[in-house]
């Protein structure tokens, strides 16, 4: 795989340099983002050589491979499709395809050779959430397709979330872990009772957080939902665009749980003999998650504050979605919940805007609601963390980390120190 790394480095940078010296205006690649493209892939190149020589050589070629690669390959990757865009028009659709399909591996060979070999459990959750930033940059160079299913599937984010399933996949196999989507439980009476109250309650949360907000009084918070405000044409995010408001909706549910659940297995491990590990990882990826939408001030251009309330309004959903998991040892229950949340912000129409909650007649600021919203969940979540729940999170979270059958066997070969 590093011979594959190195290649494809090679054929990225003299694809950079060929943009530079002919100047095709591809619309992602500057020259001045080339150079430091092409700087920065050579580095990559000559560290990669001498990487097996010292652990100084190593350990240099693993900070520049998991620092620049990913967004580096990426934008090759990108720029090599506009390319063929501006070349062959007529196969818009073809090329389309090719590069929603050969996203998903574009990070394979850097994944294998550097982020599989990070040693350190806090390297590991920076260097997958700078994973997950670069994604991200795939949203803002749409697909040139005239075929709209193709243009929602990427702009939905879809292409990202399936290619963190595969990176996903090679990290935690390149760590000696297994990606458990779904954990064997034995189906009591009491699991069965506590499982089914539990997505119960996570799904009731979902349209009690959502129409809090645009509700006259308590009813039509906790019950009397207005459903007229919901409607995918005419969405306020997506207008006149339904099938965006779906595809979007599986996006959010596929990668975001997918990013919660490797931010759990990172804390499993660093906060491994802790005493109260299970809270720390519920808490601490709640935060994370609520933080992480910090960054809509920028794409949903909203001001400080209004994201602050966001912010604060994500934060106990964060702490079920993540306890959803780990008591079921289901990924795609999480997922579910987690999309009905996301689908029912989606679904909301332009009027909601001019809405109010009820709840800011009594604190003007809107920071009621925020506080409501948690005051309502965190009782859930303090007794899902306690008692014999407890005690069943604890036993899957063992199993996250249990060592894969080809690294139990190695390590009886090559003892660990």
């Amino acid at each position: 795989m590093k011979r594959c790394l190195q290649i494809q480095i090679a054929v990225s940078s003299l694809l950079c340099m060929f943009l530079l010296e002919m100047q095709i205006r591809t619309g992602i690649l500057s020259p001045v983002k080339s150079g430091i493209i092409i700087s920065t892939l050579m580095i990559s190149l000559i560290l990669l050589q001498l990487r097996d020589k010292s652990e100084y050589f190593f350990n240099a070629s693993q900070i520049v491979n998991v620092l620049f690669l990913p967004y580096d390959l990426e934008m090759a990757y990108l720029a090599f499709f506009q390319l063929l865009f501006k070349f062959f028009p007529q196969a818009t659709n073809l090329i389309g395809i090719l590069r929603i399909v050969g996203f998903a591996f574009v990070l394979v060979p850097v994944t294998v050779v550097s982020y599989g070999k990070l040693r350190y459990w806090l390297s590991r959750l920076i260097n997958i959430e700078m994973v997950v930033f670069t994604f991200l940059i795939f949203d803002d160079y749409p697909l040139i397709s005239p075929n709209s299913f193709l243009r929602n599937f990427e702009y939905s984010g879809l292409v990202c979330a399936l290619s963190f399933i595969v990176f996903l996949y090679l990290v935690l196999k390149g760590w000696g872990l297994k990606l458990w989507i779904s954990i064997r439980q034995k189906w009591t009476r009491v699991f069965t009772f506590t499982t089914v109250g539990l997505i119960a309650f996570g799904i009731w949360y979902d349209f009690f957080a959502a129409f809090i907000q645009i509700a006259d009084n308590f009813s039509e918070a906790i019950w009397n939902w207005n459903f007229s405000l919901l409607n995918p044409n005419q969405s306020l995010f997506f207008p006149g665009n339904p099938s965006l408001v779906y595809l979007a909706t599986l996006e959010a549910g596929i990668f975001e749980e997918l990013e919660r659940y490797a931010i759990l297995v990172v804390l499993a491990g660093a906060l491994k003999n802790k005493k109260f590990r299970a809270q720390g990882m519920v808490l601490i990826s709640a935060l994370i998650f609520s933080l992480s939408h910090y960054p809509n001030m920028i794409s949903e251009h909203k001001d400080f504050v209004t994201t602050s309330y966001q912010v604060m309004d994500v934060f106990a959903i964060g702490c079920l979605l993540a306890i959803i998991y780990l008591y079921t040892g289901k990924l795609w229950l999480a997922m579910i919940v987690h999309g009905v949340w996301d689908f029912l912000v989606f679904a909301m129409i332009p009027a909601t805007m001019d809405i109010a909650s009820f709840l800011d007649l009594y604190v003007p600021s809107g920071i009621l609601v925020p506080v409501v919203i948690n005051a309502v969940g965190i009782p859930i979540i303090i007794f899902m963390l306690s008692g014999k729940r407890l005690s069943h999170i604890e036993k899957n979270i063992y199993t996250l980390l249990k060592p894969t059958k080809s690294v139990m066997v190695v390590n009886k070969i090559v003892p660990q120190n």
